[in-house]
């Protein structure tokens, strides 16, 4: 084995490692989003023939697969973590990603679930860096109490860039700084001040491409209705929708 091959080896370990600790992050934390899935996963490996992928996109378990939305991506990529040769999560990734960066193409080195996992790797490194970067600037604003300051901004918008896909990851810190806000159970009424409680207002953006208009927000109570939705496995149906688009 040259040197090459063992740099490609060691990124492949290091890929894997990065997309199961992930997984293992939203299972702790989210563990009926997690549970619904494989669920669906399984009804769906049930219902098809792995050799035939005429079978893939005909069966109604694969059409409740997709109904759950980009949001479970990293759930599939955790599949092909799991076994690189799983065709049939390759076919149910490539339905599901609308981002064309993040799609496997010829040009590409490799087979199609490497490529994925490579692509996914370098997508949730860079989605950790503008959390950050967000979270780090919310901070220097954190004296603010209108989320304007928040949301209009280079930081936010990198994030909005990414697209639906990054949902988990958003929520995951959204749950963090929730926790990291409670103390003894209770969330302030504003945050401000106290870390970055506005992920509300990117997750809205992220699903209905607006923002929530809101102006006056329990923390607290925001939260819990998007964990809701997260946890619930309804797709789209449900999503919290405040303003003119929840007319």
């Amino acid at each position: 084995m040259d040197a090459e091959d063992v740099t490609d080896l060691e990124d492949m370990k290091n890929t894997i490692w990065s997309t199961s600790r992930l997984y293992l992050r939203l299972l702790e934390t989210f563990p009926n989003y997690v549970q619904d899935f494989q669920a669906k996963w399984n009804d769906w490996q049930q219902g098809i023939s792995a050799h035939d992928p005429s079978t893939w996109s005909s069966v109604p378990s694969f059409t409740a697969l997709t109904a759950l939305g980009p949001q479970i991506i990293p759930l599939v990529v955790y599949q092909l973590a799991l076994n690189q040769n799983d065709n049939t999560a390759v076919h149910l990734y490539t339905t599901l990603e609308t981002d064309p960066l993040y799609l496997p193409g010829s040009s590409e080195v490799g087979p199609p679930a490497l490529q994925i996992l490579r692509l996914s790797f370098d997508r949730n490194r860079a989605v950790r860096n503008a959390l950050a970067d967000w979270a780090e600037y919310s901070e220097q604003v954190s004296r603010h109490s209108t989320s304007t300051m928040y949301t209009e901004c280079a930081e936010y918008d990198t994030l909005l860039g990414f697209g639906k896909s990054i949902i988990p990851q958003v929520m995951l810190q959204y749950a963090h700084d929730i926790k990291a806000q409670s103390g003894a159970g209770v969330v302030s009424a504003s945050g401000i001040g106290r870390g970055v409680l506005f992920w509300y207002e990117l997750l809205h953006e992220l699903v209905w491409g607006c923002k929530t208009g809101v102006q006056t927000v329990e923390f607290g109570e925001m939260y819990k209705r998007w964990e809701a939705w997260f946890q619930g496995g309804g797709g789209v149906e449900g999503v919290p929708r405040f303003g003119r688009e929840a007319a």
